[in-house]
């Protein structure tokens, strides 16, 4: 619904496990690093747990896009069934046919299988996702399925994924035979505040570029504070705040704004200052449907407190330390959470666009350094309109705006 209005292709921040919206932080490249290393030295188990929301699915669906040509996945998303239904599952997912009439049956193509596989090789490696509902008799038939292999060799590798409880089931003396063939082990934990900025930047970037939204410092504080760095709350949070500022027709999206989405969530009354007729719209269009998942601002902040001269690459001239006042108006391109990331946009504009300026600014908390692109300088709005809308037209700045230079960039007109 907002999409357009923020310049973005898709919505951010769905709640589906796609991907492409992998952000990975230092916890999660890790994860993804204990499963490709268990699955390329043919470990046997891996498990990897974290609590209710941390990514833990998605991770997975990102990890399987790393894997090589020559490893063939089975991967179990409900694993609430019988060992029957267990099994036969396994076997359709690897492409088999499943038409034993009894569980010897059924390994025994399991294990013809894997020979093929490994004779081949090839790698069979089984992913069973939400582990912490299996049964301990589920648990224990899998751990049967690891005793298929050759002198050598394993012949498949099992990734368990799930919750905290999949560790305490581990734990109990019925799985110790189980708990002593897991070699590699990763727990998840939530995002620190900073990731928290990152992840949400890294989001609106895959949907499409950051310059139509400007999220405040207290925004993002706000959405930390309510989602203790929990990937799906983010979402959530984000996705409300940018939803609050749609309905009050601004791309500010600010501490009140933020607020006030956060409290439509938990069915409270709007934060005292916050538009009612803005809150009751988007409580509104919430229910209609039209947004459930959630999208999210950003690690940049394009309301600082103060502007600073640009930042220039070593050895190179600064061609535009500052905004004279007598040229006012520049085109805000969009705003980055490092300088790499802003100097890589500046490069695409260079020799087409006019003088492009890259703007490092300072924000609450200390070390929230944000940077800005921002093209030509203007002496009226009129001509920064119309180069505006010249770079509009190009692919990637559609969100492209008009501000005051010597206010800073978050001014938009």
């Amino acid at each position: 619904m907002y999409e357009t209005f923020f310049g973005f292709k898709e919505k951010p921040f769905t709640l589906t496990p796609d991907p492409k919206y992998f952000y990975p932080s230092r916890a999660h490249r890790e994860a993804v690093d204990h499963l490709l290393y268990g699955i390329r030295e043919r470990e046997g188990f891996i498990v990897i747990t974290g609590g209710v929301g941390t990514g833990k699915t998605t991770l997975c669906r990102a990890m399987l896009l790393q894997l090589e040509p020559d490893t063939t996945t089975s991967v179990i998303l409900n694993p609430i069934l019988s060992e029957d239904e267990l099994l036969r599952a396994i076997l359709l997912d690897f492409g088999l046919t499943a038409a034993g009439a009894t569980k010897n049956d059924l390994i025994a193509e399991l294990n013809e299988f894997l020979l093929e596989t490994i004779v081949a090789g090839r790698r069979a490696v089984l992913i069973i996702d939400e582990a912490q509902n299996l049964s301990h008799g589920l648990l224990e038939q899998i751990r049967l399925l690891s005793n298929l292999e050759t002198e050598r060799d394993k012949l498949i590798q099992i990734v368990l994924v799930g919750q905290a409880g999949l560790l305490k089931q581990l734990a109990s003396p019925e799985l110790e035979q189980l708990n002593q063939r897991v070699s590699v082990r990763y727990h998840l934990n939530a995002l620190s505040f900073q990731e928290t900025c990152q992840y949400i930047y890294h989001r609106l970037m895959v949907a499409g570029g950051t310059s139509g939204v400007a999220m405040s410092a207290g925004a993002l504080q706000a959405i930390h504070a309510f989602s203790q760095g929990i990937p799906r709350l983010i979402n959530l949070a984000a996705d409300r705040a940018l939803l609050q500022s749609f309905a009050d027709g601004s791309r500010d999206v600010t501490r009140r704004r933020a607020d006030a989405g956060i409290a439509s969530l938990k069915g409270e009354v709007a934060p005292r200052g916050a538009s009612r007729v803005s809150v009751r719209r988007a409580v509104t269009v919430a229910l209609a449907g039209a947004v459930l998942p959630v999208a999210a601002a950003a690690w940049f902040l394009t309301r600082p407190r103060e502007v600073r001269p640009p930042v220039q690459p070593a050895g190179r001239a600064s061609a535009t330390a500052s905004a004279p006042a007598a040229l006012p108006f520049s085109v805000l391109v969009g705003t980055f959470a490092t300088e790499p990331e802003a100097r890589e946009v500046e490069r695409r504009l260079s020799g087409h666009a006019g003088d492009v300026t890259v703007v490092a600014r300072r924000a609450e908390p200390p070390g929230a350094d944000a940077f800005s692109v921002l093209v030509g300088r203007y002496p009226d709005m009129t001509h920064a309109q119309q180069a505006r809308d010249k770079l509009a037209g190009e692919e990637g700045f559609a969100g492209a705006r008009v501000v005051r230079t010597v206010e800073g960039a978050g001014s938009q007109q």
